[in-house]
């Protein structure tokens, strides 16, 4: 689904607000929280953005089985108030300088884009929602 601003969510996100939103810039794709669109925006090149499909394609970021199981319409935490200085990130094989990494932590999944500290947040019905669009090719037309 497109929106009048050209924000991008997948099909499988229902009515589009519980989301990714993925947009195409002229440098490579934009992303940002449905929930939040006044919010961070992540501005990764095109090479970023092929590296986070082909990891999702791959199983890389499928949800661990404890956030299977978490409730639905979770409060989502700032990314200030998740332990992430901890975390384990995940981030594609030889991903370059910059590059887009995951992290489980929580009930929650957070995206950060190297070599920033920008980070996004989102629930485990979110992150679904993009990773089964990603999967079933949504977004190939961005790369």
């Amino acid at each position: 689904m497109t929106d009048e601003q050209g924000w991008i969510t997948s099909s499988y996100s229902g009515s589009g607000q519980q989301c990714v939103q993925v947009k195409p810039t002229p440098s490579g794709v934009a992303i940002r929280d449905s929930k939040n669109p006044d919010g961070s925006r992540l501005l990764c090149t095109l090479d970023a953005w092929k590296s986070l499909v082909t990891e999702a394609r791959n199983g890389s970021y499928d949800l661990p089985t404890h956030l299977l199981e978490a409730p639905s319409h979770l409060l989502k935490p700032a990314a200030a108030d998740l332990g992430l200085t901890a975390a384990e990130w995940l981030s594609a094989p030889d991903p370059g300088n910059i590059h887009l990494s995951i992290v489980f932590v929580d009930d929650h999944i957070a995206m950060r884009l190297i070599p920033t500290a920008e980070t996004l947040v989102f629930t485990p019905d979110e992150w679904n929602a993009w990773l089964s669009g990603a999967k079933d090719g949504e977004f190939d037309h961005l790369a």
